[in-house]
């Protein structure tokens, strides 16, 4: 009589009953599949020249893969990290092109070949590398035969700075619309889209955007690939909002329409915003408190002239016209709109 084993999904954590390798345990929420490493493959790390760099289908995927770097790469002297960097020739192309250190993780004996194109190459894995924050982790079709992806995307997370993103890239499920599964004995896991950033959102990062038919190979013709960064804390984006009302404001201001908007929007910052008023056309609001502000009409000897932020999205238009029809010049109108909006 044989015992069935529980597991939680590597990547949304629904518990199912693992399947015996070398079959595929399914997760009924995510769609993910993954099971246990097969017995008797070779060791990964005595594998040499994995790529053909010289067949149409590599140099293919290789150009494609350049521009996609090369288009997150803007500042020039970045930091970045290619966790199966293999050879080493997209950090090679990617030096060629821009002003930047880059190094790489790989395991196999194709890292005596990177070596000679990379700043550095650490012959071990992530979650072994200490190194200075990288601005750009990125890693295509490696985390498929990773055992513990959840392990592998925390070292990533350590391994990037506070503003920096992660491009990966695996199959799309097999990695082939006429493939049901993909029979690769090295892939421990076929992702899904909702798989796939699961397990990102569970680690620590936001998905920024992802998307599918990137081309790996004549088989693994369907790949998805997921640009992520970390995911700020609440302190974090009050700083950073805080810090666009100082930009567009300059200095203390009055709020002008409160409503929903303000109550959303502007209400759980005021105690760190530098509101001199709260003010209103319509007189029902008059007198009603907000914190330490009681909500008043507009009167020009009072208020000076302080920047006024509009603080309603839908009704902007209408209010602007009217604080121009008060006498207020436009250079001192500010909407909520512009503030959310800026870059």
């Amino acid at each position: 009589m044989t015992t069935s084993t529980a597991s939680p999904c590597p990547c949304c954590a629904t518990v199912e009953v693992l399947q015996p390798s070398p079959a595929y345990t399914l997760c009924r929420c995510c769609g993910h599949r993954w099971r246990l490493p097969i017995a008797g493959l070779a060791d990964y790390e005595t594998l040499v020249a994995r790529n053909d760099l010289t067949l149409p289908w590599s140099r293919r995927k290789m150009q494609e893969r350049v521009v996609a770097v090369s288009n997150l790469l803007q500042a020039g002297g970045e930091r970045v990290l290619e966790v199966g960097c293999a050879e080493g020739e997209l950090g090679r192309q990617i030096k060629a092109r821009h002003v930047l250190t880059y190094d790489g993780v790989e395991l196999s004996q194709d890292r005596a070949m990177a070596a000679r194109h990379l700043d550095q190459v650490f012959h071990t894995p992530a979650i072994q590398v200490h190194a200075s924050p990288y601005d750009l982790i990125v890693s295509f079709h490696v985390l498929e035969h990773v055992e513990r992806p959840d392990q592998e995307i925390q070292a990533w997370a350590r391994l990037l700075s506070p503003h920096g993103r992660v491009v990966v890239e695996v199959p799309n499920q097999s990695g082939h619309p006429l493939l049901a599964s993909d029979r690769n004995p090295e892939h421990l896991h076929q992702f899904t889209c909702a798989s796939l950033s699961l397990l990102f959102t569970r680690n620590g990062f936001a998905c920024q955007s992802l998307s599918t038919g990137h081309y790996e190979s004549p088989v693994y013709a369907d790949s998805q690939r997921l640009l992520a960064h970390l995911q700020p804390t609440v302190q974090a984006c009050e700083s950073r909002l805080i810090e666009r009302f100082q930009q567009c404001t300059g200095g203390p201001f009055l709020v002008y329409g409160i409503g929903g908007d303000y109550l959303n929007y502007i209400a759980p910052l005021a105690q760190a915003l530098p509101i001199r008023g709260l003010l209103d056309s319509s007189a029902s609001k008059w007198g009603q408190r907000f914190g330490d502000h009681v909500v008043a009409g507009y009167d020009p000897s009072a208020h000076g002239d302080l920047p006024i932020v509009i603080c309603s999205i839908r009704f902007a238009a209408d209010i602007h016209q009217h604080l121009l029809s008060l006498g207020i010049a436009a250079h001192r109108i500010i909407g909520l709109d512009s503030i959310f909006e800026k870059t």
